[in-house]
């Protein structure tokens, strides 16, 4: 099941976001990115950057169980996507994906893929928009989908 993340599970979602990142970008970023992800993805930063409204997280649950969480800002940016990884390859974060998209309320939507994350984007019909940057030790490559 795929639902909107509630306050009391923002902790759950801070661990899954966490675990997943770690694991797939430990030997790609520098110490600065790790950190930052870490402060970014807190409960308490988690908590300031959905009061207003602009930014939400969605996770999909198993059985009562966080197994990926995904944020969309203002209905047209992914921020973030990450599948636990002993939950990886099994569809949740196509899952995830397609459901953010159709809140989507523009025409196209954008990210900031990772350099691990490009080929499951470019699989899913994302394109490439723009030269990879990197700030603050996180590194990112411009995506985008028609809808």
């Amino acid at each position: 099941m795929i639902r909107e993340i509630q306050y009391e599970e923002l902790k759950a979602a801070s661990d899954v976001l966490w675990k997943s990142f770690y694991e797939a970008e430990k030997n790609n970023y520098t110490m600065e990115g790790m950190e930052l992800f870490r402060d970014l993805t807190a409960p308490v930063s988690l908590s300031i950057n959905t009061f207003d409204g602009k930014i939400h997280l969605y996770g999909y649950f198993e059985d009562e169980r966080l197994l990926a969480v995904g944020a969309l800002k203002e209905k047209k940016h992914i921020l973030m996507l990450y599948v636990l990884p002993g939950e990886q390859k099994k569809g949740i974060g196509n899952k995830l994906l397609l459901y953010m998209e159709k809140l989507c309320d523009a025409n196209e939507i954008t990210l900031n893929a990772s350099d691990v994350a490009i080929p499951f984007y470019k699989n899913r019909g994302y394109f490439i928009s723009g030269e990879r940057t990197t700030a603050d030790g996180l590194i990112g490559t411009p995506m985008t989908k028609k809808l």
